[in-house]
């Protein structure tokens, strides 16, 4: 299944901004940039993503690595991976303060680099997609 390139771009907004929350708090670079984004590929407008930053969300780790899974899939475009990591690194470094879970972040994309051929091999992609159909399975039982 093929997706627009706007839903791709409010995907990327999201993890963004669950990567900026992911310390419990937003600096002002880490907010300047998300706006900047969000403006550039007129995905929401300013009040709303004043609205989406203005109160604490708890993001975790796991949540994080969550929507860089379903982002990516299980074999990763190299032009979505390359954007995903560009993006998550400007916001990272955007503040000079890198917290311990943004560093953790950062290590879970670059070990899903499909330029890396050992980091996919066709084990790791079937372990990916059997994964994926658990979680799956898992969820709609719990519905």
């Amino acid at each position: 299944m093929v997706q627009s390139t706007g839903n791709r771009h409010q995907e990327l907004l999201e993890i963004l901004v669950a990567v900026a929350w992911i310390d419990g708090e937003i600096q002002a670079e880490e907010k300047e940039f998300l706006t900047k984004i969000a403006v550039e590929q007129n995905l929401i407008s300013v009040a709303e993503l004043e609205d989406l930053l203005a109160q604490p969300k708890n993001y975790s780790p796991e949540k994080c690595y969550q929507l860089l899974e379903q982002y990516l899939g299980a074999d990763p475009n190299p032009a979505d991976y390359d954007r995903l990591l560009a993006a998550v690194s400007r916001l990272i470094y955007s503040d000079d303060d890198i917290a311990t879970e943004e560093a953790e972040i950062l290590t879970k994309i670059q070990n899903l680099d499909p330029h890396n051929s050992q980091a996919h091999s066709p084990f790791d992609r079937l372990i990916g997609k059997l994964q994926k159909l658990y979680r799956a399975g898992v969820n709609q039982n719990t519905k």
